[in-house]
């Protein structure tokens, strides 16, 4: 049965954050922030939103009207028929009477950020970023099928990947399968083989082949019905495993399960990370793990929060968030182990599997 699409309670409980921040009006032109508001899926420059406390408005053109369908319910579609989008929004603002116009100045390029400065524009970002910090039930359930499409088409691809295939090859096959399984869109797709196993964001070669005895990582997820899935696996291809790459992988797979095991509500996302990085540093690989330990999962694939040693935050329950350690030898090979995880009130729940 599917799961009620929930963006009218978002965007009621949004509205009442703007009240506490005393702001009189939202203004976003990013289809990410209007997809998570208003379920409405979105590309760049189809529509802006305009929410204020009392009512808000989707200003848009003639063509993308009938995309609205749903949000119409409780958004207010405007049709523009001759002045930019922005403009439009706007001067509804002024005509609603809202000194105080809140946005993401990170979202906005330089003439939009100049024209909502102008109408009374205050930067905001932090309030939609915070609320997403924490799913709906309908955002976890998109998130669960993300993870769930992404490992069993792992599950199918693994036994595939044999001597001679080359690492875009393995990508395509494993894009298919979890397409197949109903994902939208795989925003990324990292396969790598030796010593680029040792890159932590490679791009899958075209003529890199498989060779017998060496690493292979594959770290890789989906979008479904826009939320993201991200899941890593490091292994030997062959026979003959150097000891001390089952070494490195043991010592990945302890900091892992270190930071895994930390995971609940209300433990700093600095404490997580240094979960995973203590076990490293204590076997003398500190250098080698040069990234964060985890990031949160959602409408980006880096999502908040982020568990790193700079980060402030603190988890809460109903936050997807991935553990994801690595230990790297540049020009050899490296280890990444990583699975998306729910975080609850006592813990947490493994989403990706396999």
């Amino acid at each position: 049965m599917p799961t009620a699409d929930l963006s009218q309670k978002r965007l009621q409980d949004f509205k009442r954050l703007l009240k506490r921040a005393a702001l009189d009006a939202y203004f976003t032109a990013d289809p990410m922030e209007m997809r998570y508001l208003s379920g409405v899926e979105l590309s760049y420059g189809e529509a802006v939103l305009l929410v204020s406390a009392k009512k808000s408005w989707f200003f848009t053109r003639t063509m993308i009207v009938p995309k609205m369908s749903h949000a119409a319910r409780f958004i207010h579609v405007q049709d523009v028929k001759t002045e930019s989008l922005s403009s439009a929004a706007l001067e509804t603002a002024r005509a609603q009477g809202c000194a105080s116009i809140g946005f993401a100045e990170d979202k906005v390029n330089f003439v939009l950020g100049q024209q909502l400065a102008k109408a009374g524009g205050v930067c905001a970002g932090a309030l939609l970023d915070e609320m997403r910090l924490v799913k709906y039930p309908d955002e976890i359930a998109k998130i669960k099928t993300a993870c769930r499409i992404a490992s069993e088409a792992f599950k199918e691809v693994k036994p595939q990947i044999k001597t001679g295939i080359t690492e875009h090859a393995v990508a395509a096959l494993l894009a298919g399968a979890m397409l197949r399984r109903g994902a939208e869109n795989i925003p990324f797709n990292i396969v790598c083989f030796g010593a680029n196993t040792a890159d932590a964001h490679h791009t899958a070669s075209k003529t890199r082949k498989l060779k017998n005895n060496e690493a292979v990582l594959m770290d890789f997820g989906c979008l479904y019905e826009g939320y993201a899935s991200d899941m890593t696996r490091s292994w030997w291809h062959g026979d003959k495993i150097p000891a001390e790459y089952e070494q490195i992988w043991n010592i990945t797979h302890a900091a892992y399960r270190a930071c895994a095991k930390s995971l609940k509500a209300g433990l700093s996302c600095r404490e997580a990370d240094a979960s995973a990085r203590r076990v490293i540093e204590k076997a003398g690989y500190g250098k080698e793990f040069f990234h964060s330990t985890g990031h949160g999962v959602g409408l980006q694939v880096h999502d908040g929060p982020f568990l790193s040693p700079r980060s402030v935050q603190v988890l809460e329950a109903d936050s997807p968030v991935t553990v994801e350690p690595g230990i790297y030898f540049a020009g050899k090979w490296g280890v990444r182990l990583e699975d998306t995880f729910l975080v609850t009130k006592d813990g947490s729940k493994k989403l990706t599997k396999n």
